[in-house]
């Protein structure tokens, strides 16, 4: 999340907003939220957090995980969400999607940014990042 943060610079001019989703209880949530913003007022100061440039969204019951086909009940922690992310126009079309087995597997925050502002922009996103639709 920190990464996302750091990189928001990117986004929140052309009002993205960015949501994560976890199924850890609202407190544990708020705990992440302090901690990046805790680092980022010490790594980068210039970054304004506010508005808060993501949003975390508390899905204890799995509910919006699975409705996404998201979940992944294998892992030693229990149900959690696989790591997918999407970005989705204003008229709600997935315009971009990433999605992968493991948690080591993600999208760069930089190559995120950089297709959400495509999309947000009404352009393709830049396909030199291995997008799966």
């Amino acid at each position: 999340m920190t990464a996302f943060v750091y990189e928001s610079e990117r986004y929140v001019p052309e009002k993205i907003q960015v949501l994560g989703v976890s199924v850890e209880p609202a407190e544990e949530g708020r705990k992440l939220r302090e901690r990046v913003t805790r680092d980022c007022q010490e790594d980068r100061p210039h970054i304004s957090l506010d508005p808060y440039p993501l949003r975390l969204l508390i899905d204890p019951d799995a509910k919006l995980i699975r409705a996404i086909g998201a979940e992944n009940e294998g892992h030693w922690a229990g149900l959690i969400a696989s790591p997918v992310t999407y970005i989705v126009n204003r008229s709600g079309e997935i315009r971009w999607a990433y999605v992968s087995a493991s948690a080591a597997d993600r999208p760069s925050p930089v190559a995120l940014a950089k297709a959400a502002v495509a999309v947000a922009r009404g352009k393709e996103p830049p396909t030199d990042y291995p997008a799966k639709l």
